[in-house]
């Protein structure tokens, strides 16, 4: 938790700070604070970026055995992970899964860091990592493309043009596994409703609905399959191509 509070008393507490100009314009804080995008700016600093990802494991830690007690993996062969970040999801997938192969594909920046936790646990003969932007294409080579809290860090558009280079690499029996938490019906209070405002500050994304899913889900061609909940706030949006 350390990371967790150096990432939020310095760049989160700086970016709220600025929550009116957010509020106001309905542009990211962090981008009106730093001068530029937030995962721009970490491709800068390396040292922040050590301690994101060391906090995005401290505050997301828990899904993870949520994420692989709640699904089946059963019958995936290749699973990549698109914006993988460190690996500790896939390493986590993949000890559970002894049979399944993997690639992790994220900036090159971002490879690095991952190769060595991939080396420190042992996996590095069953998972290749690749380098490159999700925005300009996907890997192939996969019968399951998965991404957690990446999607909620984009734009509708942005996402669309992340789903579209997977569809056109995934298998027809292929699956998409987007792993975020679900807005539920209601004026309610919920995790996920905080966790929208937080998008809206820092990178410009936003928490989604089950319809606004599967809106766009069909628009990138891909039909959702259905939602498997986890004990935690995320949940994983199953889709299948169409």
């Amino acid at each position: 938790m350390w990371a967790v509070a150096m990432m939020m008393g310095d760049e989160h507490f700086r970016s709220w700070g600025d929550l009116l100009y957010s509020v106001q314009t309905g542009k990211p804080a962090f981008d009106h604070v730093y001068g530029k995008p937030i995962f721009d700016w970490l491709s800068d600093h390396a040292e922040q970026a050590r301690i994101f990802d060391a906090a995005m494991t401290g505050f997301h830690g828990p899904e993870t055995q949520a994420m692989i007690d709640a699904y089946d993996y059963t019958g995936i062969n290749t699973l990549v992970d698109i914006g993988g970040g460190n690996g500790t999801v896939l390493s986590a997938v993949l000890k559970r899964h002894p049979n399944i192969k993997a690639i992790l594909y994220d900036l090159p920046g971002v490879i690095e860091r991952a190769q060595k936790n991939l080396a420190d646990a042992g996996l590095t003969a069953r998972c290749q990592t690749i380098a490159g932007s999700f925005f300009e294409s996907a890997p192939p080579g996969g019968d399951a493309y998965q991404m957690r809290h990446i999607i909620h860090d984009w734009t509708d558009e942005q996402c669309h043009t992340i789903l579209s280079h997977v569809r056109k690499v995934i298998p027809k029996t292929g699956r998409l596994l987007v792993i975020e938490m679900v807005i539920k019906p209601g004026n309610v209070p919920q995790p996920a409703k905080w966790l929208d405002l937080n998008m809206l500050v820092l990178p410009g994304g936003r928490e989604r609905t089950e319809a606004e899913y599967r809106d766009m889900y069909a628009k990138a061609g891909f039909k959702l399959e259905r939602i498997v909940p986890t004990p935690t706030e995320v949940s994983i949006v199953e889709g299948r191509p169409v």
